[in-house]
């Protein structure tokens, strides 16, 4: 069992009485920035966020080159995305991040939230960091209406495709401690997700802390993976086992 460096909660930084409304908005959104970044990330918020259309994608292809970490050529981001945290977050070239998307690199290590080169982000996606870096390799689709929660890391492999509506979620807590609850309780991990490469995950799949999916492997629709799967392999269920092994 290993601890999760410590996070703060948004629910502890919003109840933080020594704070500011400003400071906590600030500390949720950007970070421990400049108020030239805040000011940056507003402006953006109000005239390029929301903006429609091919002028939209135009207009923020060519702003938001500097406003992240990193950010390659042909970026596509549609309407309505929101990013915090963005100087923790790389962008490759011909990455495309499809409407009403969060991305939120607040509790990232040293690496930050990586989105390789080609990698599709389909509608309303949600990528979090409450803690450990996300990485989504060369080629990977996630489909819509997924959900990506890091707690101590999350690795996806290139040319892995997530269908929609699939659920990853690092980190736990301890629920035999019925005298201390949940709120109280301080998570913990068994490791990163990793999802090996060319692997596909049916729609609506969710996989929980720790797991390791071998590459070429295939997660069927629905299943629940809570624990890991060999490489080459076809597996299905809650919990998931291996029902075929691909030759």
């Amino acid at each position: 069992m290993n601890k999760i460096p410590t996070i703060r909660p948004a629910r502890s930084i919003l109840a933080d009485k020594e704070k500011s409304a400003y400071r906590k908005y600030r500390d949720l959104t950007v970070g421990d920035t400049s108020i030239l970044r805040l000011l940056l990330h507003e402006m953006f918020a109000f005239l390029l966020v929301p903006l429609p259309g091919a002028l939209g994608i135009l207009l923020r292809r060519i702003f938001y080159k500097k406003y992240f970490k990193s950010c390659g050529n042909g970026l596509i981001v549609g309407r309505s995305c929101v990013f915090r945290h963005p100087t923790k977050i790389s962008i490759g070239n011909n990455v495309t991040i499809d409407d009403i998307s969060l991305i939120d690199a607040r509790g990232t290590d040293e690496q930050g939230i990586v989105l390789e080169d080609g990698v599709m982000i389909n509608r309303n996606t949600s990528i979090q960091s409450k803690g450990g870096d996300i990485s989504i390799g060369k080629s990977v689709t996630v489909g819509a209406s997924s959900s990506l929660v890091s707690w101590s890391g999350i690795r996806i492999d290139e040319g892995s495709v997530l269908a929609g509506g699939c659920y990853i979620s690092a980190g736990k807590f301890d629920y035999s401690e019925l005298g201390t609850s949940i709120l109280e309780q301080e998570p913990f991990s068994s490791g990163p997700i990793t999802i090996g490469k060319n692997s596909w995950i049916a729609t609506r799949v969710t996989i929980l802390d720790g797991v390791q999916i071998g590459e070429d492997s295939i997660i069927a629709a629905g299943a629940v993976v809570t624990g890991n799967i060999p490489p080459r392999t076809i597996a299905a269920g809650n919990p998931a086992k291996v029902v075929f092994q691909r030759r």
